[in-house]
């Protein structure tokens, strides 16, 4: 009996030391933390080239952003369908696009890409946002598209005509543009053209710099522009991305000093081109300007002049750090943020 208890005892002592020691070794319980929220607004830049130079590295302008799963596209230079599928987003599902101003590296597709989309059978509209002129473009591209909408007839189908879902819309002014259930668009005059009297753009043709208010962020497209002051910087007051403009002067100038067979290098239009790219475009300085007095999170650098390859990105941030502290990001085709 004596021996039965002694043995009881020495059991419960030994299970008392493994439970300690078990104790001082376990690992603390791992609490789960919850899934990071899916962001409710996606920007994919689909073309950073600068200007009408066509390349095997970077698209021309254009951007998508994608709030709670719908598409609107932010200027349509030249091969911007081919961009989307890239991006994985659906051409037929672009029913909304903004154009910031009418040179060809921003407007050239987006005529082609709403072609495209009828021609895929879409029915409906297409409605595209731009300075005036937009609609007189959405005219000639229904002219030069006729051919190929009579070539398209089915026979038996409904074969909805194309002028049905083709849209366009001028910007009047300056504002609120278009409002749905995910974004409001304003527009504002930046400071890209200085046209003379009697030049054929003066007194009508604008640029405009767009903001976009989503549900979680807000994203600002400088569009093409010069030295604006503080008009762009209130424009994109607390923008959590601006996406601007850039040009490295030294590097554009001496490639148009360089002869191009077939292209006039003449002084008087290298002059002429030089002093559009100083006044009408910016300097990484002034990105930087901009971007500390509006005092956005982040600034994007896109629509990139040259935008060679061989370009370290020091030749644009730089410029851009010696007057903004926070984060940026010299753009590449199909970069989200």
């Amino acid at each position: 009996m004596r021996f039965s208890r002694l043995m009881s005892a020495m059991l419960m002592a030994m299970a008392i030391v493994a439970q300690t020691a078990a104790g001082q070794n376990a690992q603390p319980v791992q609490t789960p933390q919850p899934a990071a929220a899916p962001k409710i607004t996606r920007l994919i830049l689909l073309g950073t080239q600068g200007g009408p130079r066509v390349n095997a590295d970077r698209a021309q302008s254009a951007n998508v952003l994608i709030v709670n799963g719908t598409p609107y596209l932010v200027d349509a230079g030249n091969g911007v369908a081919r961009q989307l599928s890239l991006a994985h987003v659906p051409l037929p599902s672009i029913h909304q696009i903004f154009i910031t101003h009418n040179h060809d590296d921003h407007n050239a597709d987006w005529g082609t890409l709403m072609g495209l989309a009828w021609t895929l059978g879409n029915t409906q509209p297409i409605t595209v946002y731009g300075p005036r002129g937009t609609e007189s473009m959405r005219q000639g591209f229904l002219r030069y598209f006729a051919p190929n909408a009579a070539a398209h007839y089915l026979e038996g189908a409904a074969n909805v005509r194309p002028e049905t879902m083709i849209k366009a819309h001028d910007i009047a002014a300056p504002g609120l543009i278009y409002r749905d259930a995910n974004i409001r668009v304003t527009a504002h005059e930046n400071c890209h053209y200085h046209f003379s009297k009697g030049t054929p753009g003066y007194h009508w043709q604008q640029s405009f710099a767009l903001r976009f208010d989503t549900p979680d962020r807000v994203i600002v497209f400088s569009g093409d522009t010069g030295p604006c002051g503080n008009a762009l910087a209130d424009f994109a007051k607390g923008a959590d991305i601006l996406v601007h403009e850039v040009i490295d002067v030294p590097a554009i100038e001496a490639i148009l000093r360089r002869p191009t067979p077939g292209l006039d290098t003449s002084p008087a239009r290298i002059a002429a081109l030089m002093t559009h790219m100083i006044t009408e475009h910016s300097t990484p300085q002034e990105v930087g300007k901009t971007a500390s007095q509006a005092g956005v999170r982040m600034v994007v650098l896109s629509h990139l002049i040259p935008g060679a390859p061989t370009e370290p990105d020091s030749g644009y941030v730089d410029g851009v750090k010696e007057f903004y502290s926070g984060p940026v990001v010299v753009g590449r085709d199909l970069l989200e943020f």
